[in-house]
């Protein structure tokens, strides 16, 4: 009996060990969970990715161009901020700046960089003969520094003693500009500076000077001959074209005056500066007129995906920076100002974005 009892209260004794000792594993689960949780504060792709997948189209440029190159490092960065299997389609079937914003019109793209400019011209009064249109949105500008970037051959200003295209204008010289085809920027950058100044390509004919339209080798081989006196090239800091042109010619750039950038500004225009030195001959710094590049989508793109994209464009910021130094001067405080992107409506989802982070007021 002594022994029942003995093994009785040693069962007894073994129960309340095992209960003690579940309660204390159970405790440590809790904990750990707790410990392990990703914090509610953390700025993370996955914190806003719920939702039914999406499949976008991001249109542009040509396969192996810089832009190209660019878009497909951001897609694959942006469809982490996407709902769990989304995917965004890198296409290069974009037309350029001045056609980009037809391939929403059209529903060919949900996403498109395109310039800040043409943008407002096709949804004031439209671009290359097309109608108006406004079936786009912004999420972010200025993205790049790029202007209409413009120098003479030094030789046409010491045989004319002109150095800035008012005094060429207003001498009616005989001067023979070359610029990129027609539809491009640059050849639009062109009209435009003819335009401010209340001349137009025939009137440079009748002086008898030329307005010559071809691909940016083809121009420097004219420059370097003494073919053409000037060119206009809408385009970064990078440019090789006008890194060529300065190391192989003598070149003088040419600033251009208050009232010519007045009235590209308000063509949607910016005013960009590039720093004494950036070429070969720049002996100053110069402002010119520019249209960073901007990121659009289709006005009737969800405003949570809206959301989503912009998020991650400016969270992914510094990272896509580090790898393409064309995007430095990307800054998402200020990605959102009307200057910054053609004056074109934000998208109600990016306007959310940069309200919630305080960018936008």
């Amino acid at each position: 009996m002594i022994k029942v009892h003995k093994t009785i209260a040693l069962i007894l004794l073994i129960l309340m060990i095992v209960s003690v000792t579940g309660c204390g594993n159970k405790n440590q689960q809790t904990n750990d969970t707790t410990t392990s949780a990703p914090s509610t504060t953390e700025s993370s792709a996955s914190a806003d990715k719920a939702g039914e997948p999406v499949r976008l189209v991001w249109a542009t440029d040509s396969v192996g161009s810089n832009s190209y190159t660019i878009v497909s490092a951001m897609a694959t960065m942006l469809k982490d901020y996407l709902p769990d299997g989304s995917s965004i389609d890198v296409q290069p079937i974009s037309p350029g700046g001045m056609g980009a914003p037809y391939l929403f019109e059209s529903k060919t793209a949900d996403i498109a960089f395109a310039n800040g400019a043409p943008a407002k011209a096709a949804w004031n009064e439209g671009t290359l003969g097309k109608p108006p249109t406004q079936s786009y949105r912004a999420i972010a500008g200025h993205l790049t520094n790029v202007a209409a970037v413009t120098y003479f051959s030094t030789a046409f200003c010491k045989k004319y003693g002109v150095t800035t295209l008012e005094e060429v204008v207003a001498k009616k010289i005989p001067i023979r500009i070359g610029t990129s085809p027609k539809g491009s920027m640059d050849e639009w950058c062109a009209s435009l500076a003819l335009k401010s100044l209340g001349v137009t390509y025939d009137d440079i004919k009748k002086w008898g000077g030329d307005v010559i339209q071809a691909g940016g080798s083809q121009l420097s081989d004219m420059l370097k001959d003494g073919k053409i006196d000037m060119i206009m090239n809408h385009t970064s800091a990078q440019s090789s074209d006008v890194t060529q042109d300065a190391m192989t010619n003598d070149v003088t750039f040419v600033q251009f005056g208050e009232d010519m950038l007045t009235f590209f500004e308000s063509q949607g225009f910016e005013r960009i500066t590039y720093k004494k030195g950036t070429w070969k001959g720049m002996d100053k710094d110069i402002v010119w007129p520019g249209t960073p590049d901007c990121v659009f989508v289709s006005k009737d793109m969800p405003d949570d995906v809206a959301y989503a994209l912009t998020k991650g464009l400016c969270e992914i910021k510094d990272v896509i920076s580090n790898q393409f130094s064309s995007l430095t001067p990307f800054d998402p405080t200020t990605a959102w100002m009307p200057e910054k992107v053609g004056g074109v409506l934000l998208h109600p989802g990016a306007e959310k974005y940069y309200k919630e982070v305080g960018y936008m007021k």
